[in-house]
């Protein structure tokens, strides 16, 4: 499944695909024409999660999706690392389309009703990720409230942390093996938007933890836009000491599957809710 030995701490064409494909095929631009300084890109290796966040926030207003990717580019080449590269990729339309959609459903209104939200997230889920046939449930939308930190209302501030974490997990459905795997419901590879906990106890039978090798697939709740795990996918699983534990996809991996047309295939004894 290109499992990252990396244990999970809970603690805190679509979009995707034609994003990822001009991030593969973008031909460096000259130095002229690129705008972003040294300075900013050694900011965002040595800052932390805040400061990447305002700092990107700030380069996206006037910066080029073309500009993004150079960043992208040289924040892996100095850091050494690809893992935040994505975050990068996406700031400028999830910053983009979050404004847009505040600016829809509040009407310059300080507080918004829940209800009106969902309505409005979930028309975008749908239309983002070109998903036609699993949509949100209630279940969803409850994980979303509580990231949120709202209750019947929602401020922008909330709005914003939600979108941090939603967006990301769109970005990654919108990818064509991980939609797939979304709307597939029998078996029902991905359970909807749970925690931690949840998923543990969803591995739970009459007598104890289930057969080694069940698992669940689900996004991790404290990580969001730009952490670079924001929007990836967790694999909760009953392992053969009959025990759970919590492994990191890489999406790294399932993405060099499907440029390369390799077939990217869950393997495992049951998924929760599958046959």
């Amino acid at each position: 499944m290109g499992v990252e030995n990396v244990e999970e701490a809970d603690n805190s064409s679509s979009v995707s695909d034609s994003i990822e494909g001009r991030l593969l095929n973008f031909k460096i631009a000259s130095s002229s024409c690129y705008s972003i300084s040294d300075v900013t890109i050694f900011k965002y290796c040595l800052g932390g999660l805040v400061d990447k966040a305002l700092l990107l926030k700030e380069v996206a207003t006037s910066a080029s999706e073309e500009e993004l990717f150079r960043l992208a580019n040289e924040v892996s080449l100095y850091s050494g690392c690809s893992h935040h590269r994505r975050q990068i990729v996406i700031a400028k339309r999830l910053i983009e389309e979050g404004t847009k959609i505040w600016n829809s459903i509040s009407q310059n209104s300080r507080l918004i009703q829940w209800e009106k939200v969902i309505f409005e997230i979930e028309e975008q889920f749908m239309r983002i990720t070109c998903s036609s046939t699993r949509s949100l449930t209630e279940q969803d939308f409850e994980l979303l409230r509580r990231i949120a930190g709202c209750r019947e209302h929602m401020g922008q501030e909330n709005f914003e942390k939600m979108w941090r974490w939603l967006y990301p997990v769109i970005f990654t459905l919108a990818s064509d093996p991980i939609n797939t795997t979304w709307n597939s419901t029998s078996p029902k590879w991905i359970e909807g938007f749970i925690t931690k906990e949840e998923a543990e106890l969803s591995l739970q039978g009459p007598r104890g933890l289930q057969e080694p090798g069940t698992f669940v697939l689900r996004f991790p709740t404290s990580r969001s836009w730009p952490h670079p795990d924001a929007g990836s996918l967790i694999v909760t699983y009953v392992g053969s000491d009959y025990t759970v534990h919590h492994r990191l996809l890489s999406l790294d991996y399932i993405y060099s599957c499907e440029e390369r047309g390799d077939e990217f295939e869950i393997t495992g004894t049951n998924a929760i809710g599958g046959a």
